[in-house]
């Protein structure tokens, strides 16, 4: 390999959405960004929040997630789970909900782990700080003391390309990644 060595960190059993060097383009909200990526890290998993206690058969207000926001130039991929018996709502950005169908919005519990082992069906992407925000739902007939959700990821510093390169990009001659950091409203 002639001096070319290919860097790669993994978090549990999920690679970064792109590798240093590489083209992505950003889609958040109407907005496409055309980068490279030129650094990348991996982030373990850590307690992303504590809501506190939530009483039983209550919704708790829909809090931003300002652990989770990337920095400027930044995007970030996550997968998450609850650690207490809730069901939570994402959203992404904060107003926009995330897992919508046209009649209702999915919820992510403290089964995940047994149903999607790799957490796929909860993974989503920050660009800068567009925080996501959550909501807690105790379906239970008792109190919680803590409601805390675990993430884990990867945080991507991308730099702006030239035109002409995002010129080729939107030609498909030449290759990216597109990442998208944001929800789509159902009813928009």
């Amino acid at each position: 390999m002639s001096g070319l060595y290919v860097f790669k960190a993994q978090v549990g059993m999920f690679d970064p959405v792109a590798l240093q060097d590489e083209y992505v383009v950003i889609h958040y909200m109407s907005q496409r960004l055309y980068r490279q990526v030129d650094f990348f890290e991996s982030i373990p998993p850590f307690q992303a929040i504590d809501l506190g206690a939530l009483a039983a058969q209550t919704v708790s207000a829909r809090t931003n997630l300002a652990n989770l926001e990337a920095g400027e130039n930044e995007f970030a991929l996550f997968r998450w789970f609850p650690l207490d018996n809730v069901q939570v709502r994402l959203f992404l950005p904060t107003g926009v909900a995330k897992f919508e169908l046209r009649n209702t919005q999915s919820v992510v519990d403290m089964a995940i782990g047994q149903r999607d082992p790799n957490l796929v069906s909860t993974e989503f992407c920050v660009w800068e700080n567009n925080r996501p925000a959550i909501e807690a739902i105790n379906h239970t007939d008792y109190a919680h003391v803590a409601v805390r959700i675990v993430a884990m990821g990867y945080r991507f510093h991308a730099i702006e390309i030239d035109k002409a390169l995002a010129d080729a990009i939107k030609a498909r001659k030449q290759p990216a990644t597109h990442v998208w950091c944001s929800g789509l409203p159902v009813n928009r």
